[in-house]
């Protein structure tokens, strides 16, 4: 390991111990020559993103792509952030956008399928597989709303102010959404069990 690289290692070390407010500040005055304070805020919310992404889309790849678009958009952007909303609301604002663009053309593509040709691949492990569709298959029932309003509360442990914020609807609407949501589910589950 060279000088320059145990230095880097140490300013990334004392960065992540950072707020987000500072990091952006920081962020902000080094980019786009110097990534460190980028990077840390990278490496904060890319597993949090993908989590959320990939219940929107239910691939991993489309996931992983959708936060891909969401950090370069933030790299691009962070100059303009205006720090009305908290940086954390703004980068799931951003998430929130892609998966949905994503998920629109998804549908989109879907429509001009036959049924029968169709066939759907599935990105997760097998040891995951099963809990996932089963959890893939009751968010699939909600409306892209709904599915929001969860996907943000449970995957990506949002607040209902931040979701309010991110969704752009009324604190009480959110969360209104989100237990006609989750009675949804629970009703979805409970005649799937009586099925079986």
């Amino acid at each position: 390991m060279t000088i320059s690289e145990g230095d880097n290692i140490r300013v990334s070390d004392r960065l992540s111990q950072k707020d987000d407010v500072e990091l952006v500040h920081i962020a902000r005055l080094q980019l786009p020559y110097v990534t460190t304070a980028y990077e840390v805020l990278f490496h904060r919310y890319h597993h949090k993103l993908i989590k959320v992404c990939y219940r929107y889309l239910g691939s991993r790849q489309e996931a992983e792509e959708a936060v891909n678009d969401t950090m370069l958009n933030v790299f691009n952007n962070l100059a303009k952030f205006e720090d009305r909303a908290s940086f954390k609301t703004w980068i799931y604002r951003i998430a929130h956008n892609q998966a949905l663009t994503r998920l629109r053309k998804k549908q989109l593509d879907l429509v001009g399928l036959d049924e029968a040709e169709y066939v759907v691949m599935d990105d997760t492990p097998s040891s995951l597989a099963e809990g996932n569709e089963n959890i893939e298959h009751l968010l699939a029932q909600l409306s892209i709303e709904e599915r929001s309003i969860v996907v943000f509360r449970i995957a990506g442990d949002l607040d209902f102010s931040d979701i309010a914020l991110v969704v752009e609807e009324k604190l009480s609407t959110v969360k209104m959404r989100y237990k006609r949501a989750l009675e949804k589910m629970a009703v979805s589950a409970r005649s799937e069990d009586q099925e079986i």
